[in-house]
């Protein structure tokens, strides 16, 4: 048997693979040779269609088969017309390369048709069952030449199996890797999804913080300038101060010296007022004396008047006497005359005492007004005295108060200089800050691109967990730049923003046929807060755009709230589809 297979092997074309040729060694034998093959199709050639017939009459018993034949059996014929066209290919000639590629050739079309192994290995001993008792019936006069024949159909057959199967396996072991690298390139995927959440997940803090840190700074500006303003002011109101205690102890100086002359001027009326009434009493006194002599003044005149009476009475008497008489006459005459000028004197005295009297009276009147001036005037000298008293305690107290006022604006002085250096200290801390966060910011956009790059070589596109996990870090990302547009450091605009029906998840969302899987609670979840998340993202770079800052982080805290939800529910597919997948697999 060996000295066979030896001469087999020697006629066949050894560029085949050397596997290839061992199992062909293996399978050759004494009746395996082409004469016998040949001669072998001679006889099933024949019969070939009735043998199809009843193999396919097999076929379409297995619904697992019969589909493979198309639509109403629409590629039967091409099938038939190929199998009959291989059966000649193996059975007329030796296995060589040729023969090997055609197999393979063959298996390979068996796989794309996702045939079974089992169900392929199964074909081949149906038809044999079909074309053993057929090579039988026609050698039933010659049993030698029927085993040759059927030793060679079996051998061919086999040959042809084990050449082809050899897809299977291949076919088998790329399934088995492809399974690997999907479970793996999954599983990465996920991983690397989870990563982008949590490192991403920051994003949003990052925005909110950026905003404060930029507000901070310019409030820190804002308040380091009015704290220099507050410096120079308070300075100026401290040497204001210096200044209006020195006017008050100024005019604290003055009012006591005004004080010094208003008493003065207090004691010099005082003094008046007592030489004044020393002239009034003095007046009153002169006024009795003028008095005393008017009445001595009356006495004189009734005096006159008698004594002038008597003497016109001596007259009247002289002239009676006559001569006699002259003499008496002469005296007589005199004292009239005396008389007269007494009265006379009498008379002017009089009236120059009344004038005196009356202006003694209106002297008496001034000096009284004068007293009651002076009196009213020490009163409101007094009273001015008082006020000017009081007013000097004040003003005392003012410049006290204006010297404290000085200290207390030299302490806040030196406190305003030092919060003007701690002002001045924040805002560069925050400017500082800001740097930072923008070094950050950039570190997470470099290790983004990573990730997109990263998750572009795991993501299996005919995978719906690959896709679910991929819709994850899409999502993230699309989220980050909206955060990045709303911070000023990319550009995107609310017109180009896409629907949730354009983005990946949507179009995979919309043409998912999985009928069981869509109709699931965990697969509708997703719908309105995807929904949300785009009509957000469009709402934030609207009021973006249009400089309302606060309605842009409103839209984007509408927009976080819904990426959480559609986190979740892409969480919940994933476990879903994972769990589908490991049922399948």
């Amino acid at each position: 048997m060996q000295t066979n297979q030896a001469e087999f092997k020697a006629k066949t074309n050894h560029s085949i693979s050397s596997k290839s040729d061992d199992f062909i060694g293996f399978l050759s034998g004494y009746g395996t040779e082409l004469k016998y093959s040949n001669a072998a199709w001679k006889a099933i050639e024949p019969e070939l269609g009735s043998v199809l017939d009843s193999f396919y009459k097999h076929v379409l018993n297995y619904p697992e088969l019969s589909e493979k034949l198309g639509k109403d059996g629409q590629k039967l014929a091409g099938i038939r017309s190929a199998q009959a066209k291989h059966w000649e290919f193996i059975l007329t000639r030796d296995p060589d390369a040729e023969f090997e590629r055609h197999s393979i050739k063959v298996g390979e079309a068996h796989v794309r048709a996702d045939l079974d192994v089992q169900w392929y290995v199964a074909s081949y001993g149906r038809i044999l069952q079909d074309l053993i008792p057929l090579i039988i019936s026609k050698n039933k006069l010659a049993p030698m030449k029927a085993s040759r024949l059927l030793q060679a159909t079996v051998s061919r057959f086999f040959t042809d199996m084990v050449m082809s199967i050899g897809t299977f396996n291949e076919n088998s072991r790329r399934k088995e890797n492809a399974m690997r690298t999907e479970i793996e390139s999954f599983r990465n995927l996920k991983n690397l999804s989870k990563t982008v959440e949590d490192v991403n997940g920051i994003s949003m803090d990052m925005a909110i913080l950026s905003r404060n840190v930029r507000a901070s700074s310019q409030s820190g500006q804002a308040i380091s300038a009015a704290v220099a303003e507050l410096v120079a002011s308070t300075e100026q109101i401290s040497t204001n101060s210096e200044h209006t205690a020195k006017n008050a102890d100024e005019a604290s100086n003055s009012v006591s010296e005004g004080l010094d002359a208003m008493q003065s001027v207090l004691e010099a009326m005082s003094n008046i007022a007592e030489t004044s009434q020393q002239t009034e009493s003095s007046l009153t006194d002169l006024m009795e004396s003028s008095q005393q002599i008017g009445e001595f003044l009356t006495v004189i005149e009734s005096i006159s008047n008698q004594t002038n009476l008597l003497a016109l009475n001596a007259t009247i008497e002289a002239a009676r006497a006559g001569e006699a008489g002259k003499g008496f006459a002469v005296v007589a005459a005199e004292v009239k005359e005396l008389a007269s000028l007494s009265n006379k004197a009498a008379e002017d005295i009089s009236k120059r005492i009344h004038a005196l009297n009356q202006g003694m009276g209106t002297i008496q009147g001034s000096i009284s007004g004068s007293l009651e001036a002076i009196e009213q005037g020490q009163t409101l000298i007094l009273g001015a005295n008082n006020l000017m008293d009081e007013l000097r305690t004040q003003v005392s107290e003012v410049s006290g108060n204006m010297q404290e006022v000085s200290n207390i604006l030299h302490q806040q002085t030196e406190a305003s200089h030092e919060i003007a250096s701690s002002v001045a200290g924040v805002a560069d801390l925050s400017t500082e800050n800001e740097q930072t966060l923008a070094v950050m910011v950039k570190n997470l956009q470099e290790s983004n691109d990573d990730f997109s790059s990263n998750a572009g070589k795991w993501f299996e596109a005919n995978s719906d967990r690959s896709l679910c996990e991929m819709a994850k870090i899409d999502h993230i990302l699309f989220k980050k730049k909206v955060v990045d547009t709303i911070m000023g450091r990319c550009q995107w605009k609310a017109s180009e923003v896409p629907d949730h029906h354009a983005c990946r998840l949507g179009k995979w969302y919309d043409g998912f046929d999985n009928n069981g899987m869509s109709a699931l609670p965990v697969f509708k979840d997703l719908i309105n807060p995807h929904e949300e998340v785009h009509a957000a993202a469009k709402q934030a770079l609207e009021c973006h755009a249009a400089g309302d800052l606060d309605g842009a982080f409103a839209g984007l805290k509408a927009l976080d709230d819904a990426s959480h939800e559609v986190l979740r529910a892409l969480e919940k597919l994933s476990d879903v589809l994972a769990a589908e997948f490991e049922k399948s697999a």
